[in-house]
């Protein structure tokens, strides 16, 4: 024991110190942030996890024809103006398009009541209409150089001043976020090309409002600073809400993961040297647009987040007029919201599906410089001046008149009742009975609204409200809106505002609605990006987002709803236009949806995160810890099941951290549990062979390879220095071999027959049943059980062994009969004597200084030679000592066995008698009924020969002659046989009582030769 602890303390420690070192060097080369290998390595287990979860399943729900969890696609907030194939054809080569084609498109967004219109698409300058108005004037000089035409080169420039459409679309829509690109000056030849994009003159150009400044940061010095704002011109720049970089570069693979959402501009060696901002991405700037945001309000804590707070608000203006946050929904939208959403709840309904919280309502001045409202209530009404004037000055407790009268009395001859098909719809009908429908919510919509029309010029037009519905699931207290910027939280937050907390909003005070929005980014400001969906797919309706083309938008009119409270984002997925990258789900996808994806995450807290770098490395270590020891203390082929399991199971695991948006390493976590297991292996295997070398040289003579090797395995280092246990010995003895070599007649051919004999006897002891030869001597084979390997069931061994060298002998036997004349009959009737005794028995290696044995000594084996000796005067071919016997009855097996007690006996050289026992077969033995049947009838013998009862004794033991198997007549070669021993001995008894009549005779046979 103190060997085996002090081998595995020694295979511990080298397996520790060596996994210790190959966890360090995985530690140090590991940080895929500093390595190219480590970090290809972790991005092939980052993208096919992300391959796994953005798998596209069609749209009836199935994969291969199984049916699968449905997957959301078609973002309901986000809708991509696709730049496609359709349009290019329509329209012609992109670079040939005027730029007031996305003046109308931007136009078209904003009348359908889109929130927010990103560009991703690049106008780097613009000349007003100047190089084509001089081509033009150029022309008309040449077709007719007699006329003057100076008076229209004016209307020439406008009607080529396709930049000023653009400009203007996008300043009066009042929701567009230009983009711009921070570039390098490697882009450019000469530095006069891009000087002028440097400067803190460039900066001001495009201006500041979409800018934060260096001190919101709180480590500015570690965002990325850019040399050149490039690719947009200053009066487009400041036409729109806000300004943002399309920046997206690729990781060190060409695949973009993450981006960076803050860049500082200019560069400067210093940054205290010169003044700097911090400029953000396109969807970090739409996002601050979506939930009116100054970005002079962010908080940007390097490493962790950038703060935008929560995501919809109402507030008062410096003339304390309420307005909300979200861009083209109305104050009066969000009380009819709120109020709606009270009455629900109030009215205890289970399920509330599609309820109308407001209605779509626009205001104009017609050309007599009147007011006319167009309401979209039960169909598109154009209300006349006349009903438009007289809706403005409608007093909102009209409605209460109607519940105890039909209908009400208008001015101007109209009137007005409940409508009978559409609850809280009322019908207003003139003279003519031409019918306008109107509601509640939206009398109000017109009243709230005043201040925002009552200074309309001619021609101009404006939206009021949008058509908004809600519904609810009163099991799960949840809120869906038909815009779906508008989360549950959101709307939960809206139902509880009390109108004492909306009275007590101070002019230039807000009150916010829904959750805080933290966006999480790295030490140097990067997002990482979590994907949603595939794009490269032939099925439109299974991609992340709906795709409209650009030509669509351009020409539909009727349709333009479908864009209401949606963030719209221009750009183009035709990979002719070069805007592709890939992404880690796909190759080959828009660079449009990489801005797409980052709004989409942000909109719905669906962040992916990389596990903290310290908590890796804790991971690293307890995993190299766990298969170090496995390595160390498990056989190989264990040890490497396990180690596999362990790294299918992480693996598994890190996959499911996947989908819960945390992605925690794989690839230096699997190296640790590889590496070091690998190494504890070989420790192992080290020791292994060392032990193994040393038991062959100590051992191989006593006992087979195969139990040399298990030994190794358990590590069951033998005491060679003489260890008393209690175990089995064995010895063995051919009957009668003095007469061989007579009857054999030659030396060479006796040596041939013995070396046969002993081969075969060998293997069967040291190979089939794992025992220890001690020697030959002679034809005697000497041996014992349960050392130097340890075991419990020695006894069973050497039984076993016992039975299998009878029936190798009686193979040997009918080979040798086989083979004619070459042997004579005494080898063809040869029987072997086996003696088996357990006890206390000494073992180890003893002799003298010069030479010494492995062998074994004490009283115990004495006996057992003295058995096998004494078997001789039985007849008796396995003689058993009942020690041997009780081991098997402890163990449970005896009934394994077929056997009889033979004698109680006091051997020469002993004074203790012994009780000993005759094995006879395996319980499975074919002969196994006629043996019971001989055990049965020389129980009975055996008593009445205790008994003294002679007669009755010889007459049982004759009996038990017809199923002796040894019996002369029936086994040649045998001499006699325990009953025809016992006859004998009775006929010897009857004649010399061995006690007096009337005493107990104890049966103790005393041997007189060995």
């Amino acid at each position: 024991m103190a060997q085996k602890n002090s081998k595995n303390k020694k295979k511990l420690f080298f397996g520790s110190a060596f996994s210790a070192l190959a966890v360090l060097l995985t530690l140090i080369f590991g940080n895929s942030q500093n390595n190219y290998i480590a970090e290809s390595a972790e991005n092939i287990f980052y993208d096919q996890f992300f391959k796994w979860t953005t798998e596209v399943i069609d749209s009836t729900g199935e994969k291969d024809g199984v049916i699968m969890e449905s997957t959301p696609y078609n973002d309901q907030n986000i809708i991509i103006a696709d730049i496609d194939e359709k349009s290019l054809l329509k329209f012609g080569h992109y670079y040939n398009w005027d730029r007031s084609i996305h003046a109308k498109v931007i136009e078209n967004l904003g009348e359908g009541g889109a929130a927010a219109i990103a560009f991703d698409i690049l106008f780097k300058d613009a000349d007003f209409g100047k190089r084509k108005g001089e081509q033009c004037q150029e022309i008309l000089k040449q077709l007719d150089p007699d006329t003057s035409h100076v008076k229209l080169f004016t209307q020439i420039h406008s009607y080529y001043n396709y930049d000023s459409m653009l400009v203007e679309a996008t300043r009066n829509s009042n929701i567009c976020i230009v983009s711009f690109l921070l570039n390098d000056t490697t882009h450019y030849r000469n530095k006069s090309d891009w000087y002028n994009l440097s400067t803190w003159e460039r900066a001001k150009e495009v201006g500041f409002s979409s800018t934060f400044e260096l001190n919101q940061a709180d480590k500015p010095q570690e965002i990325e600073s850019r040399p050149l704002l490039d690719n947009v011109f200053p009066e487009l720049a400041n036409a729109g809400t806000r300004v943002g970089a399309v920046n997206a570069y690729p990781d060190n693979d060409g695949t973009i993961r993450r981006i960076n959402l803050l860049y500082k501009f200019p560069r400067v060696k210093e940054d205290k040297l010169a003044p700097q901002r911090i400029y953000g991405a396109l969807s970090l700037m739409t996002i601050l647009h979506l939930f009116h945001k100054d970005p002079k309000d962010i908080q940007i804590k390097m490493g962790k987040y950038i703060d935008i707070g929560k995501p919809f608000g109402i507030y008062r203006d410096s003339v304390g007029e309420y307005h909300t946050t979200f861009p083209n929904f109305t104050y009066p939208m969000f009380l009819s919201l709120r109020d709606k959403m009270k009455q629900i709840k109030e009215s205890g309904v289970q399920k509330a599906s599609q309820v109308e919280t407001s209605y779509k309502t626009s205001v104009s001045r017609n050309n007599d410089g009147q007011i006319v409202f167009n309401i979209f209530v039960e169909e598109n009404q154009h209300l006349s001046a006349t009903l438009s004037n007289v809706l403005r000055k409608l007093p909102e407790n009209i409605f209460d008149k109607l519940k105890t009268s039909e209908s009400v009395e208008l001015d101007s001859g109209f009137t007005m009742t409940k409508s009978d098909e559409t609850e809280g719809v009322y019908v207003i009908k003139n003279e003519d009975d031409d019918e306008n429908y109107i509601t509640p919510s939206v009398l109000k919509t017109i009243h709230l609204n005043e201040y925002a029309y009552k200074d309309l010029k001619i021609g101009e037009h404006k939206h009021l409200s949008r058509s908004m519905d809600i519904s609810y699931d009163k099991a799960k207290n949840k809120w869906s809106a038909s815009i779906h910027f508008f989360t549950n939280q959101i709307l939960q937050d809206i139902s509880n505002a009390s109108d004492q907390q909306i009275a007590s909003i101070k002019p230039g005070e807000e009150l916010r609605f829904g959750p805080y929005k933290r966006i999480p980014i790295n030490d140097h400001g990067r997002f990482l990006i979590k994907y949603k969906g595939r794009f490269n797919d032939l099925k439109p309706e299974t991609r992340a987002f709906k795709h409209i083309s650009y030509y669509d938008i351009y020409r539909d009119h009727k349709n333009l709803d479908q864009y209401a409270g949606k963030t719209v984002i221009l750009g183009s997925s035709v990979s002719a236009l070069f805007d592709i990258v890939n992404g880690p789900h796909e190759e080959n996808i828009p660079a449009i949806l990489v801005h797409a994806n980052i709004i989409k995450n942000v909109l719905e807290d669906d962040y992916m995160t990389i596990l903290n770098e310290n908590y890796q490395r804790i991971a690293v270590i307890v995993l190299a810890i766990i298969c170090m020891l496995i390595g160390v203390y498990f056989r190989s082929f264990v040890s490497l099941i396990l180690t596999i399991g362990i790294a299918v199971l992480y693996t598994l695991f890190a996959y499911i951290c996947f989908k819960h948006n945390i992605y925690i390493g794989v690839s230096k976590q699997l190296l640790a549990i590889i590496t070091p297991n690998i190494i504890a292996m070989v420790v192992q295997a080290y020791f292994e062979n060392k032990e193994k070398k040393f038991i062959e040289s100590s051992f191989k003579q006593y006992i087979s390879p195969e139990l040399i090797d298990e030994m190794v395995a358990e590590g069951n280092m033998p005491e060679l220095g003489g260890e008393e246990s209690n175990i089995t010995a064995y010895f063995t003895d051919i009957q009668g071999f003095s007469t061989f070599s007579e009857k054999i007649g030659s030396a060479s051919k006796l040596v041939e027959l013995l070396n046969e004999y002993l081969t075969a006897m060998t293997d069967v002891l040291t190979t089939k049943n794992k025992g220890t030869l001690d020697k030959y001597e002679g034809d005697a084979i000497i041996a014992f059980f349960g050392a130097p390997m340890k075991y419990d069931d020695h006894a069973r061994r050497a039984c076993n062994t016992a039975l299998d060298m009878q029936s190798e002998l009686l193979r040997l036997r009918k080979k040798w009969f086989s083979e004619g004349n070459k042997w004579p009959d005494v080898v063809h009737n040869m029987h072997m004597r086996i003696g088996i005794n357990t006890g206390n028995i000494v073992t180890g290696n003893m002799g003298s200084t010069m030479r010494k044995n492995y062998t074994m000594m004490g009283d115990e084996v004495n006996l057992a030679a003295r058995l096998e000796s004494a078997a001789k005067q039985y007849g008796a071919y396995i003689h058993v000592c009942k020690n041997t016997i009780d081991q098997l009855t402890e163990q449970n097996i005896n009934n394994q066995y077929i056997y009889r007690s033979l004698d109680i006996i006091r051997v020469v050289g002993k004074d203790e008698p012994v009780e000993t026992f005759e094995l006879l077969a395996y319980a499975s033995d074919a002969n196994a009924l006629v043996l019971k049947k001989l055990c049965e009838l020389w129980k009975e013998a055996r008593a009445a020969y205790l008994d003294m009862q002679w007669d009755k004794a010889i007459a049982l033991f004759t009996q038990c002659l017809d199923f002796e198997p040894h019996l002369p007549e029936r086994d040649p070669g045998s001499k006699t046989c325990p009953s025809q021993v016992y006859i004998k001995r009775c006929m010897a008894y009857k004649q010399n009582p061995p006690a007096h009549a009337g005493e107990k005779w104890d049966g103790i046979f005393t041997a007189t030769e060995k």
